[in-house]
C-alpha cells in the first residue's frame, strides 16, 4: 500500500471533528481507548486491595507505571513505523493482554506482569497519537485540536473510573470490567483503520539503531534550548501539583473533616474542571499563542492549589480544585502545542516520548516528596507549598518561551 503524507487541512471555523473524518477517528478511537484504561485501573485496584492490601495495589500500580519511563525509547518507534500500524497493533495487543486478564485473573505476581505488558503497549501508542495531530490539521488549529485529542485522556480521571466502579460492582466484578476494557481496544482499533496510511516521520533510509535513535532524540532535546527548558519545566509542574494525589485525603479527612464523600467530591471536581477546560479550549483557543495559554494554565494550577491549602470548608476545596484541573488540562494542550510547532516531525515521536517520561518522573518525585512532607508539616502547608513551586515554575518558562521571534509565520507562537 502507497503511503501518502496529507497536506493539513486549511485553517476555518469549521468544527474539527465534523469536517476532519481521519482527525475525528484519532480523537474517538483514543477517547474509547482512555476510558477503557480508567475502566481497568479502577477494577483492578478494587480486586487486589481486598487480597494483597496497600502492597499490592502499589505494586500495581507501579507496574504500569513503570514502562512509561521508556519513552524516548517508545519515541522512536512512533518515528519509524507508519502511525496507523504500529497503534493497531498495540490495541490489538492490549485487547489480547486485558482479555486474558479477564478469563483467569490470575495470582496478583502474573496479574503484576500482564500490567506491566499493557503498560509498554500503551507507551508505544501515546507519543504515535500525539505526533499525528500536526500532520492532521493546519497550524493554526493546532490548540483546538489538542484540546480535543486531550479530551480524550480525561476521560481516564471522570468517566472511567466511575465506569470501573460500577462495573466492578456488577454481576462478574472485575472480569466484567476487564471484558468491556477489551472491546474497547477492540473498538479503537477499528476506529484507527480509517485513518489514512500516513508515511512514517523517518526516512527509512535513515534509520539505525533503536538506541542510537533514542540517543539522537535526547540530544536534541538538549541542544535546543526551549525544547529543554519544556522538558524541565513539566517534571517540575507535575512533581508540585501530583502532591494533591497524596495530601488531598488527609486535608478533607483530617483537616476539614468531609470524610470519604468529601474525599470523593473533592477528587472528582479535579478531574471535571479538566473535562470543563478541554471542552472550553475546543472553541476559544484557535489562534491564541500556546506560551501564553500556557503561562495562564500554570497560574490558575498554582493559585489552586494554594486555595486547597487554604481552604476553611469543603466548598472552597472543591472549587479550588475546579480550578486547579482547568488550569492541568489547558497546560497539557500547550504543551503539545508549544511542541508540535517547535519540534521537526521526524523528531516528534521521540520528543514526546522524552516529556511522557518527564511527567511520569515528576509523579514518582510527588509521590515520594509528598507523602514525606505531608506527615512533617501537614495537608495544608503542603498544599501552599505545591502551590507556591507551580508559580515558580513562571520563572523558568517565561524568559526561555515568553519572547516571540519577529520572523514567526502568523498563526505560530
Amino acid at each position: 500500500m502507497v503511503m501518502v503524507e496529507p497536506a493539513p487541512a486549511p485553517a476555518s471555523k469549521a468544527h474539527l471533528l465534523a469536517g476532519n473524518p481521519a482527525f475525528r477517528a484519532l480523537c474517538v478511537s483514543r477517547a474509547v481507548s482512555f476510558a477503557g484504561d480508567g475502566i481497568t485501573t479502577t477494577a483492578l485496584v478494587l480486586l487486589v486491595a481486598p487480597r494483597n492490601g496497600p502492597t499490592g495495589v502499589a505494586l500495581l500500580l507501579g507496574a504500569n507505571a513503570l514502562p512509561r519511563l521508556g519513552g524516548p525509547l517508545a519515541g522512536v518507534l512512533a518515528d519509524r513505523v507508519p502511525a496507523r500500524r504500529l497503534m493497531m497493533r498495540c490495541e490489538l495487543a492490549s485487547a489480547l493482554v486485558i482479555g486474558l486478564t479477564a478469563l483467569t485473573l490470575p495470582p496478583l505476581l502474573v496479574l503484576t506482569a500482564l500490567v506491566a505488558v499493557a503498560g509498554i503497549l500503551a507507551t508505544i501508542r501515546n507519543p504515535a497519537g500525539r505526533s499525528l495531530v500536526p500532520v492532521m490539521v493546519a497550524p493554526a488549529d493546532r490548540a483546538p485540536a489538542n484540546a480535543l485529542f486531550g479530551l480524550g485522556r480525561t476521560l481516564t480521571l471522570t468517566v472511567g473510573p466511575g465506569m470501573g466502579g460500577l462495573l466492578g460492582a456488577a454481576p462478574g466484578g472485575a472480569r466484567t470490567a476487564l471484558a468491556v476494557d477489551a472491546v474497547t481496544f477492540l473498538v479503537s482499533a477499528l476506529l484507527l483503520s480509517g485513518l489514512p496510511a500516513i508515511a512514517p516521520a523517518r526516512d527509512p533510509a535513515a534509520v539505525t539503531g533503536v538506541w542510537a535513535e533514542a540517543g539522537e532524540g535526547l540530544r536534541h532535546v538538549v541542544a535546543n534550548r526551549r525544547m529543554l527548558v519544556l522538558v524541565l519545566s513539566l517534571f517540575l509542574l507535575v512533581a508540585f501539583a501530583a502532591v494533591d494525589n497524596v495530601a488531598l485525603v488527609f486535608l478533607t479527612g483530617d483537616v476539614i473533616h468531609a470524610g470519604p464523600a468529601g474525599y470523593g467530591l473533592a477528587a472528582g471536581a479535579f478531574g471535571t474542571g479538566m473535562l470543563l477546560a478541554s471542552l472550553a479550549c475546543t472553541r476559544r483557543v484557535r489562534g491564541r499563542r500556546p506560551i501564553a495559554l500556557l503561562i495562564v494554565a500554570v497560574v490558575a494550577t498554582g493559585a489552586g492549589t494554594i486555595v486547597n491549602g487554604l481552604a476553611p470548608v469543603l466548598a472552597v476545596v472543591v472549587v479550588a480544585q475546579l480550578v486547579a484541573g482547568a488550569g492541568n488540562a489547558v497546560e497539557n494542550i500547550a504543551y503539545d502545542t508549544v511542541v508540535q510547532d517547535l519540534v521537526p516531525r521526524p523528531f516528534l515521536g521521540r520528543v514526546f516520548g522524552t516529556i511522557g517520561t518527564a511527567a511520569q518522573l515528576g509523579a514518582a518525585f510527588a509521590y515520594a516528596a509528598g507523602s514525606f512532607v505531608v506527615g512533617v508539616a501537614g495537608a495544608r502547608a503542603t498544599f501552599v507549598l505545591a502551590g507556591a513551586g507551580t508559580f515558580s515554575v513562571l520563572l523558568l518558562l517565561v524568559p526561555a518561551l515568553g519572547h516571540r521571534k519577529r520572523a514567526t509565520r502568523p498563526g505560530r507562537w
